[in-house]
């Protein structure tokens, strides 16, 4: 029942994301990817996702640029790790122990 309630909310939202696309008129110049899913256990060791999407895609070229801004974009991320803002807080007298 949560995972329901938690997805019907984020729907509520994409709608709104939606009626602002409207207002800006940008529905023409928009490429979008949305996907946020929940996993719930339904073995010891399997899982299903319940999840909430939606696309704003027009041709294939469009879904190969997003996809590769997310493989980019996640990676740059990835790479940023713990380590890095032990890095990053280095001389600024702080200290996350």
């Amino acid at each position: 029942m949560k995972t329901d309630d938690f997805l019907i909310e984020i729907q509520k939202k994409l709608i709104e994301i939606d009626m602002i696309v409207e207002e800006y008129e940008m529905r023409d110049q928009l490429m979008s990817i949305f996907v946020c899913g929940v996993l719930e256990p339904y073995t010891e060791d399997k899982s299903t996702m319940k999840a909430m999407y939606g696309y704003s895609i027009e041709t294939e070229e469009e879904l190969e640029t997003l996809l590769n801004f997310i493989r980019e974009t996640w990676r740059d991320q990835k790479d940023i790790g713990d380590d890095d803002l032990d890095d990053l807080l280095n001389g600024l007298g702080i200290s996350l122990n």
